[in-house]
């Protein structure tokens, strides 16, 4: 049976762009636009999921779980904002939200998150996962269960420590955060409020000495008993192709593998974060070309033998060399049965891991950008060059692109000519996002309005109809977007939303 999930979402471009995603994907989609009638939503048809805004006129997303829960106590969630706050996600842990989605995200990334939440635990209960050989458990909590991109390996028994990691794309960069948790913390608390504040610090374009300086600064003020956090953060830059780090604690070594074999160790502090909030947070940086690896082990003794030299630096350059495929998956295994061969107490050592994670220097960036056009308009011209501009950066082939911008510049000349009185000041909103393989585009006014209900599609056999104001936009907009959905009342006035598929460039 089909996964029925409830949208909520008050920003129409997003809820839609979402249903269409995920009605393609299988799933049986309703979407509404507030709070209330989400509720009515709830009462009267049985849903597996509910994916809802944060911040939303009338009810907000955590009310509105919170009263969902008390109708549905079984029923999952996932809250997508653009706001909020270390503590607002810790009240969500506390009602029981599955997950949270920062903006802007890319369709791909909600469809795993929505995957992981409607068949099994939450990440942060995720203790499961696949064996592998000669007793090794592979975990496969997000982000490490892209064979190619991010894989963590460890130990099928009990572990003295906790792992936590998480993965972002932002843009250009790529940030990982790994870390090693005793068990004298409550784990499951700390994944959340860890996990969080790296999200919005690199939503914010923090780099990882910015971000590690944060987290310690919290955890040092908010979390008693003080218990010692290892963590590694990296934002590795695909167009710069280079690596930014900071690693503090005594169980952590990071290396970075070349596709030439070539290893380099990446400077690491023994010293633990959640215990002096005054500790100077030190970054450094690493060149890298495309296909290179950044191998991350969580090893007390690893670490400490490689200070002591009781393990030369070459043995492990050795070992990492001698695991060097071309997946993260398998480099991560090989790595993982090879440590054994250094010292005797590593094989011994329970919590062991190691995670590979791969530096590929592709282009497929998520992109979102709001223009304002205020009107009357002045610089109309300079605007859609600029769009012109960045669009020519993205989508390969030239006649998609000169239709999009065609049917952006339709819709603003309708909403020029009709939107607003003459000499009245006003504005259109161009919000432009890229979502997978799709360009979405939506035109917004808050003008008078049209009854679209009595639009009539003009006459392509009469030259003159086609060219006449009322319906010329709205048809060349339908016959060159891939689709079109358009809303208009008095009362919120004009949105045509539109999509494209696209091919994007590679260079």
């Amino acid at each position: 049976m089909k996964k029925r999930i409830l949208l909520v979402d008050d920003e129409e471009t997003l809820r839609w762009a979402l249903q269409e995603a995920l009605t393609e994907e299988g799933y049986n989609v309703d979407n509404t636009g507030d709070g209330v009638n989400a509720l009515e939503f709830i009462r009267k048809a049985h849903f597996d999921l509910v994916i809802s805004d944060l911040r939303m006129p009338t009810m907000g997303g955590l009310q509105l779980i919170s009263e969902i829960k008390k109708i549905r106590p079984d029923i999952k969630s996932i809250v997508i904002t653009a706001y909020g706050s270390i503590e607002t996600v810790i009240e969500a842990m506390h009602i029981g939200v599955s997950d949270f989605m920062t903006k802007p995200f890319k369709i791909e990334q909600i469809k795993s998150v929505i995957q992981r939440v409607l068949n099994g635990p939450s990440i942060l209960n995720n203790n499961g996962g696949d064996k592998g050989s000669a007793g090794l458990k592979i975990e496969y909590g997000d982000p490490c269960r892209q064979t190619n991109t991010c894989f963590l390996a460890k130990d099928m028994a009990g572990t003295e420590n906790h792992l936590l990691y998480d993965y972002v794309e932002k843009g250009w960069l790529r940030a990982l955060l790994f870390g090693i948790v005793s068990d004298e913390g409550n784990a499951n608390n700390f994944d959340l409020v860890v996990k969080t504040i790296f999200r919005y610090g690199v939503k914010e374009s923090k780099f990882p000495a910015s971000l590690l300086n944060d987290i310690n600064q919290y955890l040092c003020n908010n979390i008693f008993p003080r218990f010692p956090v290892s963590l590694f953060c990296a934002i590795s830059d695909v167009e710069k192709q280079t690596l930014f780090y900071s690693a503090y604690g005594e169980e952590l070594t990071a290396l970075l593998c070349f596709p030439t074999k070539e290893v380099k160790g990446l400077e690491s502090f023994p010293f633990p974060l959640n215990m002096f909030p005054g500790t100077m947070i030190g970054e450094s940086s690493a060149p890298f070309i495309s296909g290179s690896k950044l191998i991350l082990l969580c090893s007390r003794t690893v670490s400490n033998g490689l200070r002591n030299g009781v393990i030369p630096y070459e043995e492990l350059r050795g070992v990492v060399a001698g695991a060097c495929t071309a997946n993260c998956e398998d480099m991560a295994k090989g790595i993982k049965f090879q440590l054994g061969g250094l010292d005797k107490s590593v094989a011994g050592e329970k919590g062991t891991a190691v995670m590979v994670s791969g530096l590929e220097c592709e282009t497929d960036i998520a992109w979102e950008e709001v223009i304002s056009i205020p009107f009357p308009i002045h610089n109309y011209g300079k605007i859609m060059e600029r769009f012109d501009k960045k669009l020519s950066f993205l989508v390969e082939d030239n006649f998609k692109r000169y239709q999009i911008i065609t049917s952006i510049n339709e819709a603003v000349l309708n909403a020029a000519a009709f939107a607003y009185n003459k000499n009245a000041k006003g504005e259109v909103l161009l919000k432009f996002s890229k979502l997978g393989n799709e360009i979405v585009i939506a035109v917004c006014d808050q003008g008078c309005g049209f009854d679209i209900r009595n639009y009539k599609a003009p006459d392509v056999t009469l030259y003159d109809d086609l060219t006449r104001k009322s319906g010329r936009g709205i048809f060349l907009i339908r016959n060159f977007m891939d689709r079109v959905m358009i809303q208009s009342s008095k009362e919120i006035g004009t949105a045509v939303h539109m999509a494209k598929r696209v091919t994007c460039n590679e260079n």
